[in-house]
């Protein structure tokens, strides 16, 4: 039996959960991460991308903020597209640290690991082909970016130059190195790249349309154009599902059903294959990881109509 939503339902619930959290106090301390202290202030967004493009925004929509670890997703995608998924896995090594040389050993303590870069999102740049190529593997990133998002993300230069700073000072190169870290290309191009991407802003509705292309089995409602093989939204979904937002994934997927990325921007993604996504942002997280407020928004709309990825019933929206 299919479970039928109208759009006037919907469009409602969006306004109403962007009313109800922008200022929600949920008992923990919130706070903006500190590398972004200083952006967005009190600013709080939703969109909802349907897969036949219909769209719903409530709030501050198209306020850029940092795409921080959802950079994940193109890449990722974009390994889809250059080998099979039990290749990919495999080279990932998801099952135990992502970036040791397995001739390293196991003695070696995960301490070692440079505080603010993400390992597995450092391996999977370093993967990207061509190597040893950085405007290379750029070019085809933002190709996949500007495909899924139907239009550019950009790149704050503020943030770069903090980014870049940051990984100097913290000799991030020479730990990886002396930790035994295995990466796919020199550690330079990798790092690089990866502090271009971590620094790359995006709205609410940039990545609304992304959760929707991804829901949409590779093509974009927004732009009505394909940009990926049906056959590659199935595992990239998986990989949203398991290595998305941290901290809280266990909860989240418990009480949603649902894949969700997140950022330390203060960005959150949904997204239900058939349906389409819902995006929330607000900039102050919890522990300087968690945007509470966003998550919470768009838990309340999901559980509002029972959208779930392992619902039995197909969801059509009238």
């Amino acid at each position: 039996m299919e479970k039928t939503i109208q759009k006037a339902s919907l469009g409602e619930a969006v306004a109403q959960a962007c009313e109800k959290y922008r200022n929600f106090t949920c008992g923990a301390p919130l706070a903006p991460s500190p590398r972004v202290a200083d952006m967005n202030s009190g600013c709080f967004g939703m969109s909802v991308c349907l897969v036949d493009g219909t769209r719903f925004d409530a709030g501050d929509t198209q306020v850029p903020f940092a795409m921080g670890s959802m950079l994940r997703v193109p890449v990722y995608l974009q390994l889809l597209t250059q080998m099979g998924v039990d290749e990919l896995v495999g080279k990932m090594r998801f099952e135990k640290c992502p970036c040791r040389n397995s001739s390293a050993g196991d003695d070696k303590p995960a301490a070692v690991r440079p505080k603010g870069v993400h390992a597995k999102s450092l391996r999977m740049i370093s993967l990207v082909s061509p190597q040893g190529d950085a405007d290379g593997k750029m070019q085809i990133i933002s190709d996949m970016m500007i495909g899924l998002m139907g239009s550019s993300p950009l790149l704050d230069d503020d943030l770069y130059k903090a980014n870049v700073a940051r990984s100097a000072e913290k000799d991030v190169i020479n730990v990886l190195a002396n930790a035994g870290y295995e990466l796919y290309d020199a550690t330079d191009v990798a790092l690089g790249l990866y502090d271009k991407l971590d620094s790359m802003l995006v709205t609410t509705g940039q990545i609304a349309t992304m959760g929707a292309t991804i829901a949409a089995g590779g093509y974009n409602p927004v732009t009505q154009t394909p940009v990926f093989d049906c056959e590659l939204a199935a595992p990239l979904t998986a990989m949203i599902a398991t290595c998305g937002h941290k901290h809280f994934r266990k909860t989240w997927m418990l009480s949603t059903g649902v894949p969700a990325v997140s950022s330390y921007g203060g960005g959150f993604l949904a997204v239900v294959p058939g349906f389409g996504s819902i995006a929330a942002f607000s900039p102050d997280l919890a522990e300087d990881k968690v945007p509470v407020r966003a998550a919470m928004a768009v838990r309340d709309v999901l559980q509002r109509f029972g959208i779930s990825a392992f619902a039995c019933s197909p969801i059509v929206v009238k």
